[in-house]
């Protein structure tokens, strides 16, 4: 259960109050696991699962907002703000999750300060993540872009192999197919990675992030700058 890292960050007294309520279940790539405009009425902590956030629009068309894989907790920023979920949150790469009911979440936030710190620190963190794909969305080239997506994601799911297709790259990048296409053939002539039969296997990480744009080392930076986290401190004195 601690594959996930937002649970393995938890207070002692606050997994003794939602542990006993949290279920393990396999999803599927594909699988909705909540729709765009509904509230949020379970989260989920991915283990092995690739989660993604999808806006769909009207003429039927989506992208990928924003993805997340062992970090994290599904519609977060939803949840904290008790307001529909402004994209649906799908299975990207399938895998194992843990499901618990938001009602018991809500609870349990409203009774602990350390669990509130730590998800408002937890969407903080994917604010930061969101801003930098904007900006790198504006000023990085496809390749770049590519390869940081593949740095970042197989961080995340802590496995060199990313389960997923050509069309799910050019959608969470916002570019066509053949540019993903175009970009991918240059990272695996770099011999930075292999592609075959909708899985991407990192062969060398360090010629990868030679490729890759600068917003890796901004957020590796993020991440090297930020203080020991309030719920980990307590649970050290505790």
């Amino acid at each position: 259960m601690l594959r996930n890292h937002t649970l393995a960050a938890l207070h002692p007294a606050d997994r003794a109050a939602l542990f006993p309520s949290l279920s393990a279940r396999h999803v599927e790539r594909g699988e909705v696991l909540t729709v765009q405009g509904a509230e949020v009425e379970d989260v989920y902590f991915p283990a092995s699962a690739y989660l993604a956030n999808i806006v769909t629009f009207r003429d039927g068309r989506s992208a990928e907002a924003f993805v997340m894989g062992c970090e994290g907790v599904s519609g977060l920023a939803a949840f904290l703000a008790d307001e529909p979920c402004a994209w649906g949150v799908e299975v990207t790469a399938p895998g194992d999750v843990y499901q618990l009911s938001a009602a018991i979440l809500r609870r349990q936030v409203a009774d602990s300060e350390r669990l509130r710190a730590l998800l408002i620190r937890r969407a903080y963190d994917y604010q930061a993540q969101a801003a930098l794909a904007v900006a790198c969305a504006n000023t990085h080239t496809i390749t770049e872009r590519l390869a940081r997506l593949i740095l970042a994601s197989t961080a995340r799911l802590e496995q060199p192999d990313l389960r997923v297709t050509q069309e799910d790259l050019a959608r969470l990048i916002g570019v066509q197919r053949t540019s993903v296409n175009a970009a991918a053939l240059i990272l695996r002539k770099a011999r930075a990675i292999t592609y075959s039969r909708g899985v991407i296997r990192v062969t060398d990480r360090r010629a990868l992030a030679r490729n890759a744009c600068e917003c890796v080392e901004l957020e590796e930076a993020l991440h090297r700058a930020r203080p020991p986290h309030p719920a980990r401190r307590s649970a050290v004195l505790a």
